[in-house]
């Protein structure tokens, strides 16, 4: 069990930096206060859910198919866009229309939630109310982040750095009561000692196809644990997030990053994708050897794919898209938002690779309402949370 052996290494050393990082962060360990027992203040996030509703498309859950090489198509001779197997899964967000106003729409919601605890002490809100608070935090200030960086398209060193250029996730990008925090301070130094709980890395987009998904909501303390049960079960059920090589269980590598999360290492990260995971697959995940966090796309998860035009005779117009999205399920506020955004802005065809993407999904979905299946199961009580 080599591998094995490896990742329990890198468990301990997380650990050992998590403890050490705590320790010589006292500012931070304050943001930390002991949550309230019960609600005394609503927390609405509903601007926040606007924007996400109006530029995040749904691709509902994976069939486990792989995406064959694209082709260049008439008159091409180069590939643009994702080329991996994996760039049909996963929901997309609309980047393109972040500039401008609605940027500057962005930034403000932005700040607003950054002043909320000095408005109202976190002391006073709930546990959930406090989960929720940090999820959507990250989340509005890492695609602000990507919108200003756009048309970034692989996004790995980027976020992580390379070279010894520190990445975007440890800039100090925020500054939460009076403490100035990176969105690594949040993920690893408050959401994970505070909560200690595995669903908490699914609430977390890191903007790129292989990490879980952005939803088009904002996350609440009502359903926050719903939403990240959903996440779950979404991206373990895809190729991108855990799948079988052979005897070898092979897990996204956003799993290394947030191993810290399975005190026992490779046993409960196993044990946690099995859980979520459909039956036939949950068998065959058990019975897994070895667990290796290998699969990973870190193409940047927007519809466009970081081209805003293009000049392929087989690209689509705003109309063709429109159309696309509507018929792919309930995305008509996203569709009208991008037939104005495209003509206003652009002026010029969607990449082609765009109608190839909605297309496939839209089979997809097709495939899956053709198919009636029931599942009894007892409802988690989100109180227990």
């Amino acid at each position: 069990m080599k591998h094995a052996a490896s990742l329990m290494l890198l468990f301990l050393l997380c650990t050992g930096a998590l403890a050490a990082a705590n320790a010589e962060n006292p500012q931070i360990a304050a943001l930390q206060a002991p949550p309230a027992t019960e609600q005394a203040v609503d927390i609405r996030y509903d601007d926040w859910s606007y924007i996400l509703k109006v530029t995040v498309f749904e691709a509902g859950l994976s069939d486990r198919a792989y995406a064959a090489p694209p082709e260049p198509g008439i008159g091409r001779r180069i590939v643009k866009g994702n080329t991996s197997s994996l760039r049909f899964e996963g929901n997309r967000i609309y980047f393109p229309a972040f500039e401008g106003e609605n940027l500057d729409a962005l930034k403000r919601i932005r700040v607003e939630l950054e002043a909320m605890p000095d408005a109202i002490p976190m002391a006073e809100w709930t546990k959930k109310q406090q989960l929720a608070y940090w999820l959507n935090l990250y989340n509005i200030r890492l695609v602000e982040a990507l919108a200003e960086r756009y048309p970034a398209q692989e996004l790995r060193s980027l976020l992580y750095g390379r070279g010894g250029r520190t990445g975007l996730l440890d800039e100090p990008l925020l500054t939460v009561a009076g403490v100035s925090l990176s969105l690594n301070n949040i993920h690893h130094d408050i959401l994970i000692p505070g909560w200690r709980d595995p669903l908490v890395m699914y609430g977390l987009f890191h903007g790129f196809v292989g990490s879980p998904n952005i939803r088009p909501e904002a996350y609440t303390a009502a359903s926050v644990y719903r939403q990240l049960r959903d996440n779950a079960v979404e991206f373990i059920n895809s190729n991108r997030g855990a799948r079988m090589d052979g005897d070898t269980l092979r897990v996204a590598e956003i799993y290394s990053d947030n191993i810290a999360l399975f005190p026992n290492g490779p046993d409960d990260l196993k044990a946690h994708i099995v859980s979520y995971a459909e039956p036939g697959y949950a068998e065959r995940f058990q019975a897994a050897k070895y667990v290796r966090a290998t699969t990973g796309d870190y193409y940047i998860a927007d519809l466009f794919q970081g081209y805003r035009r293009d000049v392929n005779p087989n690209a689509g117009n705003s109309a063709a898209i429109a159309e696309a999205l509507t018929g792919g399920g309930p995305a008509a506020d996203l569709a009208e938002w991008m037939t104005a955004t495209m003509d206003r802005h652009y002026n010029s065809p969607a990449p082609g690779f765009v109608m190839e993407y909605l297309q496939k999904i839209r089979e997809r979905k097709a495939k899956r309402e053709g198919q009636v299946s029931v599942e009894e199961f007892e409802e988690e009580q989100e109180d227990e949370k």
